[in-house]
Protein backbone atom coordinates (compact mmCIF):
# COMPACT_ATOMS: atom_id res chain seq x y z
CA UNK A 1 0.00 0.00 0.00
CA UNK A 2 2.96 2.41 0.34
CA UNK A 3 4.09 2.42 -3.07
CA UNK A 4 0.08 3.38 -3.68
CA UNK A 5 -0.52 5.93 -1.38
CA UNK A 6 2.85 8.08 -2.67
CA UNK A 7 1.58 7.62 -5.96
CA UNK A 8 -0.20 11.09 -7.29
CA UNK A 9 -3.68 10.35 -7.12
CA UNK A 10 -4.13 10.49 -10.74
CA UNK A 11 -2.85 7.54 -11.01
CA UNK A 12 -4.02 5.00 -8.04
CA UNK A 13 -5.73 3.13 -10.67
CA UNK A 14 -7.64 -0.47 -10.24
CA UNK A 15 -8.24 -2.92 -12.22
CA UNK A 16 -11.87 -5.49 -11.45
CA UNK A 17 -10.33 -8.81 -12.99
CA UNK A 18 -7.05 -10.68 -13.43
CA UNK A 19 -7.36 -12.70 -16.38
CA UNK A 20 -4.78 -12.21 -19.08
CA UNK A 21 -6.37 -8.82 -20.42
CA UNK A 22 -5.88 -7.47 -17.04
CA UNK A 23 -2.27 -8.82 -17.04
CA UNK A 24 -1.65 -7.22 -20.44
CA UNK A 25 -2.80 -3.75 -18.88
CA UNK A 26 -1.17 -3.85 -16.03
CA UNK A 27 2.78 -4.67 -17.70
CA UNK A 28 1.28 -1.23 -20.06
CA UNK A 29 0.62 0.63 -16.34
CA UNK A 30 3.71 -0.60 -15.33
CA UNK A 31 5.50 1.16 -18.46
CA UNK A 32 4.34 4.72 -17.85
CA UNK A 33 5.48 4.33 -13.90
CA UNK A 34 1.79 3.52 -12.84
CA UNK A 35 1.06 0.36 -11.21
CA UNK A 36 -2.29 -1.00 -10.76
CA UNK A 37 -3.95 -2.62 -7.94
CA UNK A 38 -5.96 -5.52 -8.88
CA UNK A 39 -9.17 -7.07 -7.92
CA UNK A 40 -8.51 -10.88 -8.18
CA UNK A 41 -10.72 -13.84 -7.95
CA UNK A 42 -7.78 -16.33 -7.36
CA UNK A 43 -4.09 -16.69 -6.53
CA UNK A 44 -3.29 -18.12 -9.81
CA UNK A 45 -4.89 -15.48 -12.23
CA UNK A 46 -3.07 -14.82 -14.85
CA UNK A 47 -1.91 -11.07 -13.88
CA UNK A 48 -2.40 -12.16 -10.17
CA UNK A 49 1.48 -13.91 -10.85
CA UNK A 50 2.52 -10.77 -11.58
CA UNK A 51 0.77 -7.92 -9.88
CA UNK A 52 2.24 -7.56 -6.06
CA UNK A 53 -0.62 -5.28 -5.39
CA UNK A 54 -3.57 -8.04 -6.02
CA UNK A 55 -6.71 -7.91 -3.80
CA UNK A 56 -8.70 -11.05 -3.48
CA UNK A 57 -12.58 -11.49 -3.40
CA UNK A 58 -13.84 -11.82 0.30
CA UNK A 59 -17.82 -10.31 1.31
CA UNK A 60 -17.74 -6.64 1.10
CA UNK A 61 -14.47 -5.98 -0.49
CA UNK A 62 -15.28 -4.42 -3.55
CA UNK A 63 -16.09 -1.62 -2.20
CA UNK A 64 -12.73 -1.46 0.29
CA UNK A 65 -11.51 -1.84 -3.33
CA UNK A 66 -12.63 0.87 -4.72
CA UNK A 67 -12.17 3.02 -2.27
CA UNK A 68 -8.26 2.75 -2.47
CA UNK A 69 -8.56 3.69 -6.22
CA UNK A 70 -8.90 7.12 -7.85
CA UNK A 71 -10.05 4.83 -10.60
CA UNK A 72 -11.73 1.69 -11.78
CA UNK A 73 -11.88 -0.30 -14.67
CA UNK A 74 -13.08 -3.32 -15.09
CA UNK A 75 -11.80 -6.36 -17.58
CA UNK A 76 -14.31 -8.50 -17.75
CA UNK A 77 -18.04 -8.97 -17.52
CA UNK A 78 -18.73 -11.50 -15.41
CA UNK A 79 -18.84 -9.18 -12.26
CA UNK A 80 -22.59 -8.30 -10.95
CA UNK A 81 -23.81 -4.76 -12.30
CA UNK A 82 -25.33 -3.87 -9.27
CA UNK A 83 -22.24 -3.47 -7.62
CA UNK A 84 -21.00 -1.44 -10.44
CA UNK A 85 -23.68 0.77 -10.22
CA UNK A 86 -23.25 1.27 -6.16
CA UNK A 87 -19.90 2.06 -6.74
CA UNK A 88 -20.68 4.47 -8.76
CA UNK A 89 -23.68 6.33 -6.85
CA UNK A 90 -20.97 6.13 -3.51
CA UNK A 91 -18.63 8.32 -5.70
CA UNK A 92 -16.24 6.10 -7.25
CA UNK A 93 -14.97 6.80 -10.60
CA UNK A 94 -15.49 4.21 -12.73
CA UNK A 95 -13.83 4.36 -16.46
CA UNK A 96 -16.08 3.49 -18.22
CA UNK A 97 -19.30 3.79 -16.51
CA UNK A 98 -22.41 1.87 -16.01
CA UNK A 99 -24.02 3.17 -19.06
CA UNK A 100 -21.64 1.72 -21.16
CA UNK A 101 -21.03 -1.17 -18.92
CA UNK A 102 -24.54 -2.05 -18.90
CA UNK A 103 -25.15 -2.27 -22.78
CA UNK A 104 -21.63 -4.61 -23.20
CA UNK A 105 -22.52 -6.12 -20.36
CA UNK A 106 -26.19 -7.51 -20.81
CA UNK A 107 -26.45 -8.61 -24.47
CA UNK A 108 -30.29 -8.38 -24.32
CA UNK A 109 -30.20 -5.31 -23.38
CA UNK A 110 -27.40 -4.16 -25.53
CA UNK A 111 -29.42 -5.80 -28.96
CA UNK A 112 -32.84 -3.60 -27.51
CA UNK A 113 -30.73 -0.59 -27.21
CA UNK A 114 -28.79 -0.95 -30.43
CA UNK A 115 -32.23 -1.93 -32.45
CA UNK A 116 -34.19 1.08 -31.00
CA UNK A 117 -31.41 3.20 -32.18
CA UNK A 118 -31.72 2.43 -35.76
CA UNK A 119 -28.31 0.01 -35.70
CA UNK A 120 -28.33 -2.98 -38.00
CA UNK A 121 -28.48 -6.28 -35.39
CA UNK A 122 -29.72 -9.73 -35.93
CA UNK A 123 -33.41 -10.66 -35.60
CA UNK A 124 -33.28 -11.68 -31.68
CA UNK A 125 -35.25 -13.11 -28.46
CA UNK A 126 -35.32 -13.80 -25.17
CA UNK A 127 -35.72 -17.49 -24.33
CA UNK A 128 -37.20 -18.60 -20.94
CA UNK A 129 -37.91 -22.36 -22.36
CA UNK A 130 -38.20 -24.60 -25.60
CA UNK A 131 -41.62 -22.57 -27.06
CA UNK A 132 -39.89 -19.28 -27.28
CA UNK A 133 -37.22 -21.16 -29.43
CA UNK A 134 -39.40 -22.94 -31.10
CA UNK A 135 -41.67 -19.49 -32.22
CA UNK A 136 -38.09 -18.09 -33.34
CA UNK A 137 -37.02 -20.46 -35.49
CA UNK A 138 -41.15 -20.94 -37.01
CA UNK A 139 -40.23 -16.89 -37.85
CA UNK A 140 -36.63 -17.26 -39.08
CA UNK A 141 -36.14 -20.40 -39.86
CA UNK A 142 -33.13 -22.99 -38.31
CA UNK A 143 -30.19 -22.78 -37.72
CA UNK A 144 -30.65 -20.68 -34.55
CA UNK A 145 -27.71 -19.23 -32.32
CA UNK A 146 -28.47 -19.04 -28.96
CA UNK A 147 -26.12 -17.41 -26.51
CA UNK A 148 -25.56 -16.57 -22.80
CA UNK A 149 -27.17 -13.07 -22.04
CA UNK A 150 -24.53 -12.78 -19.61
CA UNK A 151 -20.71 -13.60 -20.67
CA UNK A 152 -19.70 -17.17 -20.19
CA UNK A 153 -17.47 -18.51 -17.53
CA UNK A 154 -13.76 -18.98 -18.93
CA UNK A 155 -13.16 -21.60 -20.53
CA UNK A 156 -16.79 -22.19 -21.27
CA UNK A 157 -18.84 -21.82 -24.44
CA UNK A 158 -21.51 -18.74 -24.57
CA UNK A 159 -22.49 -19.33 -28.31
CA UNK A 160 -24.09 -22.50 -30.05
CA UNK A 161 -25.34 -22.78 -33.64
CA UNK A 162 -28.57 -25.47 -33.32
CA UNK A 163 -29.55 -27.23 -36.43
CA UNK A 164 -32.73 -28.47 -35.49
CA UNK A 165 -35.31 -28.66 -32.43
CA UNK A 166 -33.23 -31.78 -30.88
CA UNK A 167 -30.44 -29.64 -31.00
CA UNK A 168 -32.33 -26.58 -29.28
CA UNK A 169 -33.64 -28.65 -26.49
CA UNK A 170 -30.15 -30.58 -26.15
CA UNK A 171 -28.39 -27.04 -25.14
CA UNK A 172 -31.31 -25.71 -23.15
CA UNK A 173 -31.07 -28.71 -20.83
CA UNK A 174 -27.61 -28.61 -20.08
CA UNK A 175 -27.75 -24.82 -20.08
CA UNK A 176 -30.78 -24.91 -17.87
CA UNK A 177 -29.24 -22.63 -15.29
CA UNK A 178 -27.99 -19.66 -17.64
CA UNK A 179 -30.24 -16.93 -19.41
CA UNK A 180 -30.26 -17.74 -22.63
CA UNK A 181 -30.92 -15.36 -25.68
CA UNK A 182 -31.93 -16.71 -29.60
CA UNK A 183 -30.71 -14.93 -32.68
CA UNK A 184 -30.91 -15.40 -36.38
CA UNK A 185 -28.34 -17.34 -37.61
CA UNK A 186 -25.95 -14.62 -40.21
CA UNK A 187 -24.56 -15.89 -43.52
CA UNK A 188 -20.99 -14.19 -42.51
CA UNK A 189 -18.97 -13.32 -45.29
CA UNK A 190 -16.34 -11.68 -42.99
CA UNK A 191 -16.13 -11.33 -38.93
CA UNK A 192 -14.50 -7.94 -38.07
CA UNK A 193 -13.53 -6.04 -35.08
CA UNK A 194 -13.39 -1.98 -34.95
CA UNK A 195 -11.56 -0.96 -31.72
CA UNK A 196 -12.26 2.56 -30.83
CA UNK A 197 -10.38 4.22 -27.68
CA UNK A 198 -11.77 7.16 -26.22
CA UNK A 199 -10.97 9.37 -23.47
CA UNK A 200 -13.71 11.00 -21.17
CA UNK A 201 -13.64 14.61 -23.46
CA UNK A 202 -14.61 12.59 -26.58
CA UNK A 203 -11.03 12.44 -28.01
CA UNK A 204 -10.92 9.02 -29.60
CA UNK A 205 -8.90 7.29 -32.15
CA UNK A 206 -9.65 3.80 -34.02
CA UNK A 207 -7.08 0.81 -34.21
CA UNK A 208 -6.26 -1.04 -37.95
CA UNK A 209 -9.71 -3.04 -38.49
CA UNK A 210 -8.98 -6.72 -37.48
CA UNK A 211 -10.62 -9.75 -39.18
CA UNK A 212 -10.88 -12.68 -37.05
CA UNK A 213 -11.38 -16.45 -38.17
CA UNK A 214 -13.27 -18.66 -35.33
CA UNK A 215 -13.30 -22.18 -34.79
CA UNK A 216 -15.17 -24.64 -32.83
CA UNK A 217 -16.47 -21.01 -30.97
CA UNK A 218 -13.38 -19.73 -30.15
CA UNK A 219 -11.57 -16.94 -32.09
CA UNK A 220 -8.25 -18.86 -33.44
CA UNK A 221 -6.66 -16.46 -36.06
CA UNK A 222 -7.20 -12.38 -35.93
CA UNK A 223 -5.62 -10.41 -38.65
CA UNK A 224 -4.60 -6.92 -39.63
CA UNK A 225 -5.62 -4.97 -41.40
CA UNK A 226 -8.84 -6.56 -42.73
CA UNK A 227 -9.06 -7.07 -45.88
CA UNK A 228 -12.62 -5.34 -46.77
CA UNK A 229 -11.65 -2.05 -49.17
CA UNK A 230 -11.33 1.74 -48.13
CA UNK A 231 -15.17 2.36 -48.68
CA UNK A 232 -16.20 -0.51 -45.94
CA UNK A 233 -13.48 0.32 -43.62
CA UNK A 234 -14.03 3.87 -43.36
CA UNK A 235 -18.35 3.18 -43.06
CA UNK A 236 -16.88 0.10 -40.32
CA UNK A 237 -14.83 2.93 -38.34
CA UNK A 238 -17.63 5.33 -38.40
CA UNK A 239 -20.21 3.22 -36.88
CA UNK A 240 -17.74 2.31 -33.94
CA UNK A 241 -16.69 5.99 -33.31
CA UNK A 242 -20.70 6.73 -33.37
CA UNK A 243 -21.43 3.83 -30.73
CA UNK A 244 -18.07 5.01 -28.65
CA UNK A 245 -19.59 8.65 -28.05
CA UNK A 246 -23.37 7.70 -27.83
CA UNK A 247 -22.91 5.10 -25.10
CA UNK A 248 -19.66 8.00 -23.84
CA UNK A 249 -17.40 5.07 -23.71
CA UNK A 250 -13.56 5.68 -21.63
CA UNK A 251 -10.95 3.41 -22.17
CA UNK A 252 -11.34 0.85 -25.21
CA UNK A 253 -14.99 0.10 -26.98
CA UNK A 254 -14.22 -3.24 -29.34
CA UNK A 255 -17.24 -3.07 -31.83
CA UNK A 256 -17.77 -6.79 -33.71
CA UNK A 257 -19.44 -6.60 -36.60
CA UNK A 258 -20.45 -9.15 -39.10
CA UNK A 259 -19.88 -8.77 -42.72
CA UNK A 260 -22.93 -9.95 -44.58
CA UNK A 261 -24.34 -9.76 -48.22
CA UNK A 262 -26.41 -7.37 -47.40
CA UNK A 263 -23.84 -5.23 -45.37
CA UNK A 264 -22.46 -4.65 -41.91
CA UNK A 265 -24.54 -6.09 -38.67
CA UNK A 266 -23.42 -4.78 -35.45
CA UNK A 267 -22.67 -8.59 -32.97
CA UNK A 268 -21.61 -7.42 -29.89
CA UNK A 269 -19.66 -4.54 -28.05
CA UNK A 270 -17.18 -5.03 -25.20
CA UNK A 271 -16.20 -2.26 -23.12
CA UNK A 272 -12.45 -3.26 -22.57
CA UNK A 273 -9.38 -4.49 -24.63
CA UNK A 274 -10.07 -7.39 -26.61
CA UNK A 275 -9.10 -10.39 -28.06
CA UNK A 276 -8.86 -8.90 -31.38
CA UNK A 277 -6.41 -6.47 -30.39
CA UNK A 278 -3.58 -8.37 -28.71
CA UNK A 279 -1.57 -7.81 -31.71
CA UNK A 280 -1.41 -4.02 -31.31
CA UNK A 281 1.40 -5.09 -28.74
CA UNK A 282 3.89 -5.23 -31.98
CA UNK A 283 1.88 -3.95 -34.91
CA UNK A 284 1.02 -0.06 -33.57
CA UNK A 285 3.11 2.46 -31.36
CA UNK A 286 0.62 2.34 -28.77
CA UNK A 287 -0.85 -0.88 -28.29
CA UNK A 288 -4.80 -1.33 -26.98
CA UNK A 289 -3.72 -1.84 -23.32
CA UNK A 290 -1.49 1.42 -22.72
CA UNK A 291 -4.02 3.47 -24.82
CA UNK A 292 -7.01 2.06 -22.71
CA UNK A 293 -4.65 3.17 -19.28
CA UNK A 294 -4.34 6.82 -20.70
CA UNK A 295 -7.82 6.69 -21.64
CA UNK A 296 -9.03 5.87 -18.30
CA UNK A 297 -6.66 7.85 -16.40
CA UNK A 298 -7.44 11.02 -18.70
CA UNK A 299 -3.70 11.58 -20.61
CA UNK A 300 -3.16 12.14 -23.82
CA UNK A 301 -3.82 9.13 -26.54
CA UNK A 302 -1.06 7.35 -28.21
CA UNK A 303 -0.86 7.18 -32.02
CA UNK A 304 -2.74 3.98 -33.24
CA UNK A 305 -1.48 3.87 -36.92
CA UNK A 306 -0.42 0.13 -38.02
CA UNK A 307 3.23 0.33 -38.05
CA UNK A 308 3.93 -2.55 -40.33
CA UNK A 309 1.80 -3.52 -43.60
CA UNK A 310 0.23 -6.73 -41.50
CA UNK A 311 0.13 -8.31 -38.70
CA UNK A 312 -0.89 -11.58 -37.53
CA UNK A 313 -2.26 -13.21 -33.80
CA UNK A 314 -2.51 -17.02 -33.36
CA UNK A 315 -4.50 -17.82 -29.90
CA UNK A 316 -2.64 -20.87 -28.06
CA UNK A 317 -5.52 -22.84 -26.98
CA UNK A 318 -5.20 -25.61 -24.18
CA UNK A 319 -5.77 -28.98 -25.91
CA UNK A 320 -7.70 -32.15 -24.73
CA UNK A 321 -4.17 -33.73 -23.76
CA UNK A 322 -3.52 -30.86 -21.07
CA UNK A 323 -0.40 -30.47 -22.84
CA UNK A 324 1.65 -27.13 -21.28
CA UNK A 325 3.12 -25.06 -24.54
CA UNK A 326 5.73 -23.63 -22.05
CA UNK A 327 7.56 -26.84 -22.42
CA UNK A 328 8.39 -26.14 -26.17
CA UNK A 329 8.77 -22.19 -25.30
CA UNK A 330 12.61 -22.28 -26.79
CA UNK A 331 11.18 -23.91 -29.93
CA UNK A 332 8.74 -21.41 -30.32
CA UNK A 333 11.27 -18.39 -29.69
CA UNK A 334 13.74 -19.60 -31.92
CA UNK A 335 10.97 -18.87 -34.59
CA UNK A 336 12.62 -15.64 -35.32
CA UNK A 337 9.78 -12.51 -35.90
CA UNK A 338 7.53 -14.29 -34.13
CA UNK A 339 6.48 -13.26 -30.45
CA UNK A 340 4.77 -15.28 -27.96
CA UNK A 341 2.77 -14.54 -25.08
CA UNK A 342 2.20 -17.33 -22.39
CA UNK A 343 -0.30 -16.25 -19.84
CA UNK A 344 0.92 -18.36 -16.72
CA UNK A 345 -2.13 -20.14 -16.87
CA UNK A 346 -2.20 -23.99 -16.35
CA UNK A 347 -3.08 -26.18 -19.17
CA UNK A 348 -6.65 -27.10 -19.53
CA UNK A 349 -8.85 -28.06 -22.99
CA UNK A 350 -10.25 -25.29 -24.79
CA UNK A 351 -8.56 -22.43 -22.11
CA UNK A 352 -6.77 -19.78 -23.48
CA UNK A 353 -3.37 -20.24 -22.67
CA UNK A 354 -1.65 -17.65 -24.65
CA UNK A 355 -1.16 -16.23 -27.82
CA UNK A 356 1.56 -15.63 -30.74
CA UNK A 357 2.05 -12.42 -33.17
CA UNK A 358 4.22 -11.99 -35.82
CA UNK A 359 4.11 -8.82 -38.25
CA UNK A 360 5.67 -8.49 -41.38
CA UNK A 361 5.78 -6.39 -44.70
CA UNK A 362 2.92 -8.82 -45.99
CA UNK A 363 -0.27 -11.34 -44.89
CA UNK A 364 1.04 -14.45 -45.58
CA UNK A 365 4.33 -13.74 -44.40
CA UNK A 366 2.85 -12.85 -40.88
CA UNK A 367 0.61 -15.85 -41.20
CA UNK A 368 3.10 -18.23 -41.69
CA UNK A 369 5.65 -16.99 -38.97
CA UNK A 370 2.65 -17.20 -36.43
CA UNK A 371 1.63 -20.60 -37.54
CA UNK A 372 4.81 -21.75 -37.09
CA UNK A 373 5.53 -20.35 -33.70
CA UNK A 374 2.10 -21.50 -32.59
CA UNK A 375 2.71 -25.06 -33.65
CA UNK A 376 6.10 -24.66 -32.08
CA UNK A 377 4.38 -24.40 -28.70
CA UNK A 378 2.30 -27.65 -29.14
CA UNK A 379 5.38 -29.60 -30.03
CA UNK A 380 4.17 -30.05 -34.05
CA UNK A 381 4.09 -29.07 -37.43
CA UNK A 382 2.29 -26.09 -38.85
CA UNK A 383 -1.04 -26.96 -40.47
Amino acid sequence: MEVAEDLPALYRLGIVGAGQIARMTHQSAVKLGITPRLFAERIDDSAAQAAPEAVFIHPDALASFAADCEVVTVEHERIDIGLLQALEENGTLLRPGTKTIRVAFDKMHQRRVLRNRGYQVPAFAEVRGPDDVFDFASAHGFPVVLKTVRAAQPGELGVWVVEDRTEAMRVLAERSHLDLMAEEYQSIVKEIVVLVVRRPGGHARCYPIAEITNRDGEAREIRAPAAIGHRLATEARQLALDLANQFEAVGVLAVELFLTTEGLVVNELAARPHNAGHLTIESCPTSQFENHVRAVLDLPLGPTWPSAPAAVTINVIGTIDGYDPAQHLPEALAVEGAQIHLYGKLPKPGRKLGHVTAVADDMDQARELARRAEAALHGRRPL
